[in-house]
């Protein structure tokens, strides 16, 4: 395919995107009028976004099955145990200081709201990973290029897709802290460790407590994190979306439109 049919390619994807945004900003809106006086207006596990759009005291987890890589290989997440050590991107092994976990239940006739895992097929980012499908929470940050990048944003209806396991009732997260923030990495695709951004969200948050007291504050990034209210994200995707005329795009817009250009031709192939 030619850099023009894939530039326009990418154009209409991001057209569509756009107004996607539009229409669920608009019955965001209408459902919320409508439930204003609901007892759960936000529906189950929904965490309301604070005055910049963003959510609040959101908690990125890896859905259980997830494979973790330690010193011993590849070990599945729910096996794993306190001081047991895992690689980093960094190249120095660390020791798990917590592992989270939090179990997510629904009726059949409610929504996950935004909860439901996001399936990040295997070599989707790259075409190097990761090595099997990735399920994980959409505000995991993904890390690409020197900067974490939530995996809701990467979505493309292709090679990573939200809500993944709508047949599912009931979901098994986990997530792993250690001293200090940190990428790992899961089915050997560089992610982010937990950064102690909200301890309550996990069913287990008092064994924590017994052990090292308060949580005090979350660890500090070891890298950019990439967060966008709801205007933002439409003007990423406006953004791609006139390539054709002048490219503007921001290096993380870049990065989305890379990985959704290579889904593309390869499911066109």
């Amino acid at each position: 395919m030619s850099p023009e049919k894939i530039t326009l390619m990418r154009s209409r994807r991001s057209f569509l995107a756009a107004s996607k945004i539009i229409v669920g900003a608009g019955v965001s809106l209408a459902v919320a009028g409508r439930n204003a006086l609901a007892a759960n207006p936000n529906g189950p596990n929904q965490n309301p976004p604070n005055q910049n759009g963003n959510p609040q005291n959101v908690v990125s987890c890896f859905l259980r099955g997830t494979r973790i890589k330690t010193s011993k290989g590849g070990v599945c997440i729910e096996e794993l145990q306190i001081g047991d050590t895992i690689a980093t991107v960094s190249g120095e092994a660390k020791q798990i200081k917590f592992i989270g976990r939090r179990d997510l239940i629904r009726e059949p006739s409610q929504p996950w709201n935004g909860q439901g895992p996001v399936k990040i097929s295997r070599f989707a980012i790259d075409g190097k990973g990761p090595h099997s499908d990735l399920y994980v929470s959409p505000w995991h940050a993904i890390y690409i290029d020197g900067v974490l990048i939530p995996a809701k944003y990467l979505v493309n209806g292709i090679s990573i897709v939200a809500d993944a396991k709508p047949e599912a009732l009931s979901l098994a997260y986990f997530h792993i802290e250690l001293d200090t923030h940190e990428a790992i990495l899961a089915e050997d695709l560089a992610v982010e460790s937990y950064r102690r951004n909200d301890l309550n969200a996990f069913d287990n948050a008092d064994e924590y407590v017994s052990v090292y007291g308060p949580p005090g504050e979350p660890l500090t990034p070891f890298a950019p994190i990439v967060l966008y209210n709801r205007r933002q994200e439409l003007a990423s995707h406006v953004r791609s979306a006139l390539t054709p005329v002048y490219d503007f795009r921001k290096p993380v817009d870049k990065i989305r439109d890379r990985i959704a250009d290579r889904a593309e031709l390869a499911h066109a192939a």
